[in-house]
């Protein structure tokens, strides 16, 4: 019985000899013939005996010469020397094609290529050192960074359930050998040496006398009465503005310490909400409104820090203004939320106008200029960037008390830069 694999090998050779193969038979035939050295021999002096008989000049002086003798030889004796060259060749040729086959089918496609080509690397983002990740620009601003989180450490003006929140006013509860004692008390704000207002009543618009702090306790106080005063039991009594508000502010950072986010949010909220009516100083006001916008960036609220921001830039513009140092760490913590914000014109003006305005030995010219230079970097202008940064190096490198990560920031910002020239 006739092998049908044998019998489609056979028709292959010889429409091969024929040259009638299609390219996908000839490379199944080639395939064949890499595991079947009969078969691989048989090929390739089919080949060479092909190409020499198909040259008619070669085969009439192969079976004859003038003046010689003609001497016939087996086909395979004739072209053993030959064949073993064209083995060769069609091997090369055979393993060539299969490489070059097997290349194709991995290579990407044109339009792959194409669009490796022109895919646009990452763009840099900035940070605040608090969330960057290796390989960012960092930025500084110390008052947007979030306060260090102290697990069930002891936190002045306490936060236990049953605390109250501070109080602006209280009232006189005893008087003896002329000392008054008033329910208010550190957790106000309350101090040795604090100034509280005596009013004879609700209804009294004016103070009748003041009355100094000698004493204090967590939510008690005494203070001397002088001679001549008027005070009475139940007289009420007022702490001043300012006082007040830094107790709201202090129990702020202790809630924001604790990790109570959310609950620093709403004291700061109230904070700010009260200075607004009360007859406080701007710069006082200022402090709420800066200390509500750091934990509302925080937050993830970054346009509510932002306009909060402005608000405390806008009142700088108050009567009595603020100190340029002031001014300057407001700019600066405005700049960086308009930069994470993709405002790079707006950033450059305010990080520019605090680096005029700033000594060189003061923190914030240090921030301000690792902030240009970030903006720089941003904008693609390593070089710019290169000179900020080194600048920054100097100036934190002057300040005899600079803060040791902001000067490691400003380091690890610079050797970047240098590394991607």
């Amino acid at each position: 019985m006739t092998d049908p694999t044998r019998q489609h090998l056979e028709d292959l050779i010889d429409r091969y000899v024929r040259s009638e193969l299609t390219a996908a038979e000839a490379r199944e035939l080639a395939q064949k013939s890499l595991d079947d050295s009969e078969l691989f021999e048989e090929l390739t002096f089919s080949a060479v005996s092909k190409a020499t008989l198909a040259d008619r000049s070669l085969r009439e002086r192969l079976e004859t010469a003038p003046g010689a003798k003609v001497v016939r030889f087996p086909l395979k004796a004739r072209i053993f020397v030959a064949g073993a060259a064209a083995a060769a060749a069609i091997l090369l040729v055979l393993l060539y094609s299969s490489r070059l086959s097997l290349l194709r089918q991995n290579q990407p496609t044109t339009a792959e290529n194409q669009s490796r080509a022109t895919a646009p690397h990452p763009p840099l983002v900035a940070a605040l050192a608090s969330s960057a990740k290796p390989g960012q620009p960092v930025l500084l601003a110390s008052d947007l960074q979030p306060l260090p989180i102290h697990e069930g450490a002891p936190v002045f003006r306490s936060l236990e359930p049953d605390s109250r929140s501070p109080r602006p006013a209280g009232s006189i509860i005893s008087i003896e050998d002329g000392l008054a004692t008033v329910d208010l008390g550190s957790l106000d704000g309350l101090a040795k040496g604090s100034e509280l207002r005596v009013f004879r009543n609700e209804r009294s618009a004016q103070p009748s006398v003041r009355l100094r702090v000698t004493a204090v306790f967590r939510e008690r106080a005494r203070g001397r009465i002088l001679p001549g005063q008027e005070i009475q039991v139940n007289n009420r009594v007022q702490v001043a503005g300012a006082t007040y508000l830094g107790a709201l502010l202090q129990q702020v950072d202790a809630l924001s310490g604790r990790g109570d986010s959310d609950a620093a949010r709403t004291l700061a909220e109230k904070s700010v909400r009260w200075a607004e009516t009360a007859n406080v100083q701007p710069a006082e006001r200022r402090k709420a409104l800066q200390r509500l916008a750091a934990l509302e960036y925080q937050a993830g609220s970054l346009q509510a820090a932002e306009k909060l921001y402005q608000s405390a830039l806008d009142s700088f513009r108050a009567s009595p203004p603020g100190s340029f140092h002031d001014e300057s760490v407001t700019l600066n913590n405005l700049a960086v939320l308009r930069l994470l914000r993709g405002d790079y014109g707006g950033a450059e003006a305010h990080l520019s106008q605090a680096v005029a305005q700033s000594p060189t030995t003061n923190s914030v010219y240090g921030q301000s200029k690792n902030n240009l230079g970030v903006l720089a970097e941003l904008r693609g202008d390593r070089q710019k960037a290169e000179g900020l940064y080194t600048d920054a190096v100097r100036a934190f490198a002057a300040i005899p008390d600079a803060s040791e990560q902001e000067r490691r920031v400003v380091e690890t910002n610079l050797a970047r830069v240098r590394s991607a020239r």
